[in-house]
C-alpha cells in the first residue's frame, strides 16, 4: 500500500481521563486515536490523568516543550492538546474531580504562554456537553495580557451525549482531514468539520480566535 502524502501534520498530545468502569470495560479514545493519528502522519503521545492535580501537572509538562529540541527541524508546527473525558455543562470529570471551567482555564494557562515553542496552540475537548464550555469567555478577558496566547482554535463535540464509537470516528476523520488545510483558511477548516459531519458519527464545533476582533467566532456545520 502506498504511503499517503501529508504536508501539514501536527503535534498531538492526547490526555485521557477514564473512569474506573471505563478502564475495566476497555472504553477510551486514546489507544485507537493514537494509532490512527500516527499512521496519518502526526507526531502523537498519549497521557493519562486520574485527578485534577494530574491534569494540571500534565499541562505544565507539555507547556515546557522546546522547539530547539526538534531534531526533524520542522518550524511552526501546530501543537494540539486533546482532552478526552466525561463531562457536563459545568466542566470536565477528571477522576473523582469535577474540574469547572474557570479551574480548567487556570490549568490551561501554561499552554497559552509557551515561550520556547514556535507553533500555534490548538485545544480539543472530547466530552459530553463540552460545547457548553466557558473557556472562550475567559480567554477573551485575558487576551490583553501580553503573555497570554489564546488557542487559535478550540474544537469540541457539538452533540450533548456522544457515544464512545461515534466520538472516536469523528476525531479520526477530523485528524485525517486537518493536515490537508491551513489553519489560517477559515473556510477550509469549516469544510473539514462539514466532512466530519458527513461521516455520520458525531458533529464537531469550532471556536476560532479572531485577533482583530479580540474574541472567538463559533461554527457548527448545519447550524
Amino acid at each position: 500500500m502506498a504511503k499517503a502524502s501529508r504536508t501539514k501534520p501536527i503535534r498531538l498530545f492526547i490526555i485521557e481521563a477514564q473512569s474506573p468502569m471505563d478502564l475495566l470495560q476497555n472504553r477510551g479514545e486514546a489507544p485507537a486515536l493514537e494509532k490512527a493519528c500516527t499512521l496519518i502522519g502526526h507526531e502523537v503521545a498519549s497521557l493519562s490523568a486520574k485527578s485534577k492535580a494530574e491534569l494540571k501537572h500534565l499541562c505544565q509538562y507539555i507547556a515546557d516543550i522546546d522547539s530547539d529540541q526538534d531534531h526533524r527541524n520542522r518550524k511552526g508546527v501546530p501543537l494540539c492538546v486533546h482532552i478526552a473525558s466525561h463531562g457536563n455543562k459545568n466542566g470536565l470529570s477528571i477522576g473523582m474531580d469535577l474540574v469547572k471551567w474557570d479551574d480548567l482555564f487556570d490549568i490551561l494557562k501554561p499552554l497559552c504562554g509557551m515561550k520556547d515553542y514556535d507553533g500555534d496552540f490548538i485545544l480539543v475537548l472530547s466530552a459530553c456537553e463540552a460545547s457548553e464550555q466557558q473557556l472562550t469567555s475567559h480567554f477573551k478577558k485575558k487576551a490583553t495580557d501580553a503573555a497570554m496566547r489564546p488557542p487559535v482554535y478550540l474544537f469540541t463535540i457539538a452533540d450533548a451525549a456522544p457515544t464512545f464509537p461515534d466520538a472516536l470516528v469523528s476525531w479520526v476523520v477530523f485528524y485525517h482531514q486537518l493536515p490537508r488545510v491551513s489553519l489560517t483558511d477559515k473556510k477550509a477548516v469549516k469544510e473539514v468539520l462539514t466532512r466530519v459531519k458527513a461521516a455520520g458519527a458525531t458533529t464537531l464545533k469550532y471556536s476560532r480566535w479572531d485577533r482583530k476582533k479580540g474574541r472567538y467566532l463559533h461554527y457548527t456545520p448545519g447550524s
